[in-house]
């Protein structure tokens, strides 16, 4: 099993936070900070779909807002997006939100939480075995009506790091 992502460090979040509304000319109150995978390793892979832009949706358990009595995340809502060690890897805000079971899951969402090769059936495969994991050691039934919170989001800060188009070598003439 994979160690848990560590926690963010106010420390390096914050002064990332201040350089997005600085550099961005904007004033936001308030922002949440996590890791969007429950490992080292799957935090990592997506913080760094999101700083590329390539994730731009993503699902929770709606069970895991309701157990730790957090509100649901709003449209316009901001979060630094986390690492697997912490570190602020990216500032995205919510531009929808809203509560799906997951039999209902679609192509659309699949391809916008840009994980595996951005087919639904990749993505239903790969998290009923989260959630039937998470189920057995968490004590819950991982059923296909488990209720998830999707949350749609944009990038605001960095901008997404994208490859260079590539150039013509040749030389003229």
């Amino acid at each position: 099993m994979s160690a848990s992502p560590q926690p963010g460090r106010a420390e390096d979040i914050e002064p990332f936070w201040l350089d997005y509304q600085r550099q961005c000319g904007v004033k936001v109150e308030g922002f949440a900070a996590s890791a969007l995978g429950h490992t080292r390793p799957l935090a990592d892979e997506l913080a760094d779909l999101v700083a590329r832009g390539i994730k731009r949706a993503h699902a929770t358990l709606h069970r895991d807002f309701q157990k730790d009595l957090e509100s649901l995340p709003q449209p316009g809502d901001h979060l630094v997006v986390l690492d697997g060690a912490g570190q602020p890897r990216a500032i995205v805000r919510n531009t929808h939100v809203e509560l799906r079971h997951f039999h209902d899951i679609d192509d659309r969402f699949a391809f916008e939480a840009g994980e595996g090769d951005l087919s639904l059936r990749w993505w239903l495969s790969a998290h009923r075995q989260d959630f039937a994991e998470r189920g057995e050691r968490e004590g819950f039934e991982a059923s296909e009506s488990l209720e998830l919170v999707l949350e749609h989001f944009e990038i605001v800060w960095p901008q997404p790091v994208t490859a260079a188009p590539a150039q013509d070598l040749r030389e003229e003439g």
